[in-house]
């Protein structure tokens, strides 16, 4: 279709019709008290989706982990076995869909099988990210190019933390503080292959907090502040008791949870940051807070997007998340975002007249910080601007799923996998046995193929 047809398309109908159905029943889905003005599952997004069997095995030895102990002897899923699993996602999900390409690592894989997983997740109109350890990456930068350039994956995600074992440049048992150094050359990573392909690769990094480096927090998030640039999410997941986990939520102190983790986001940012700014299914399993960091010389300050007891930034952040959000196309241009997001502000006139207001209104409040800035850009001198999202994400253990609470999670679940034609969430597959048991099948599968190999050779 040509490109001024569909900018009118998008003109007329910025959402798509498939879209608007599928938020509809994801709201209705949703227990009347989880549909807060502040909630993202059902108003723009429904959910988001992962993988599952792509290849289980692992080379890390890992003291917090969720594959089981039949992991590195499982065999990995057809690439059509994978691509069912895609098509699931992608009925569930809608256009755009975010989907964690994710199992083990799948970094394992040759770079050709990975980059055909990637490419079908964008030609059906997910919205993939890998989901990786990053050691393979680091060893071999180019097969991170080549997904980018040539298989057009957008987003990473980096899993970095000291429960690892198997990093091939540090040693076991390396502190948080060590591992800023493999933090930084990720970073460094991020940044040069952006350069070299031309594209905006988009790359989150993951952190496993157990009691052990809870105190560490402060230092990772400095640490994300100042590498906004090249990571733009940071998610801390408190440790769950599940497969192979050999850490405990419990320390001698204090229950690594949401609270406490979150206590240390905030002291780190010197914000008393509001918990509350954005809803993604189920409060006690999320907490979402984006905001913004600004750099200039030897200064940083952050802006928060939703202030604590403000209520004009929490009408802001729902309206401006209602009517922007999820309506993105997979692969589309500039024009034709431009163009999408004119049709929504038009569609909403009481934002359109806010906007300006609470420009000046936010402007006002910080014009220190705005002087400074603006003295720095008239030396010509740059000043940078980053949005970073801290999210903590919390799964369950065993004995928390048959609490009325975890079934409530579930009910409300937002990380989901498809398993045998319909989806199940991420605690259910991980705490409940289920991993195993399909890690169980899929041996059995293989064992019965190479039974019947082995017969018609002998025939």
């Amino acid at each position: 279709m040509p490109l001024w047809r569909r900018l009118l398309r998008y003109a007329v109908e910025p959402r798509s019709a498939e879209r608007l159905r599928l938020t509809a029943e994801r709201w209705q889905s949703l227990a009347e008290p989880l549909r807060t003005p502040q909630q993202v599952a059902g108003s723009c997004w429904v959910a988001c989706g992962a993988t599952h069997g792509v290849i289980e095995r692992c080379d890390f030895g890992c003291t917090s982990c969720y594959l089981t102990d039949l992991a590195n002897t499982t065999p990995q899923l057809p690439l059509d076995a994978v691509k069912r699993q895609l098509d699931e996602l992608r009925r569930h999900l809608g256009p755009a869909g975010k989907t964690q390409i994710t199992s083990g690592e799948v970094t394992l894989l040759p770079t050709e099988e990975l980059g055909e997983i990637v490419a079908y997740a964008r030609q059906i109109g997910l919205d993939p990210m890998v989901m990786s350890h990053g050691d393979t990456w680091m060893k071999d930068p180019e097969s991170l190019r080549r997904l980018v350039a040539d298989y057009g994956l957008e987003k990473i995600s980096v899993h970095i933390d000291s429960t690892q074992r198997g990093r091939s440049s540090h040693k076991r048992g390396a502190s948080e503080e060590e591992l800023h150094a493999v933090r930084d050359q990720f970073a460094d990573l991020v940044r040069r292959i952006r350069r070299q392909t031309g594209r905006n690769l988009r790359a989150a990094h993951t952190v496993t907090v157990t009691p052990d480096n809870l105190e560490s927090v402060p230092g990772i998030v400095d640490w994300a502040l100042d590498n906004a640039d090249a990571f733009r999410m940071i998610s801390f997941q408190p440790v769950a008791e599940i497969g192979r986990t050999r850490d405990r939520r419990i320390g001698d102190d204090e229950e690594v949870d949401m609270l406490a983790v979150w206590k240390r986001i905030c002291a780190a940012t010197e914000c008393d940051l509001d918990r509350h700014a954005l809803h993604f299914g189920h409060p006690e399993c999320n907490i979402v807070h984006p905001l913004f960091v600004v750099s200039f010389g030897n200064q940083r300050e952050i802006v928060e997007s939703v202030r604590r007891g403000n209520r004009w930034d929490r009408w802001i952040m729902a309206r401006g998340v209602a009517t922007f959000g999820g309506i993105g196309v997979v692969g589309s241009t500039i024009a034709e975002r431009v163009v999408r997001n004119l049709s929504m502000m038009l569609r909403h006139p009481a934002l359109l007249l806010a906007l300006p207001f609470y420009g000046l209104y936010r402007l006002w409040g910080m014009r220190r910080l705005a002087l400074a800035a603006a003295l720095q850009l008239l030396k010509l001198k740059p000043v940078r601007v980053q949005a970073l999202a801290f999210v903590i994400h919390r799964f369950m253990d065993a004995e928390e799923l048959s609490t009325p609470l975890g079934q409530e999670r579930l009910d409300a679940c937002v990380f989901k996998l498809p398993v045998d034609g319909k989806l199940v969430s991420m605690c259910q597959m991980n705490a409940s046995g289920l991993r195993r048991q399909l890690n169980l099948e899929a041996r059995a599968r293989a064992s019965q193929k190479h039974q019947e190999r082995r017969s018609l050779a002998n025939m």
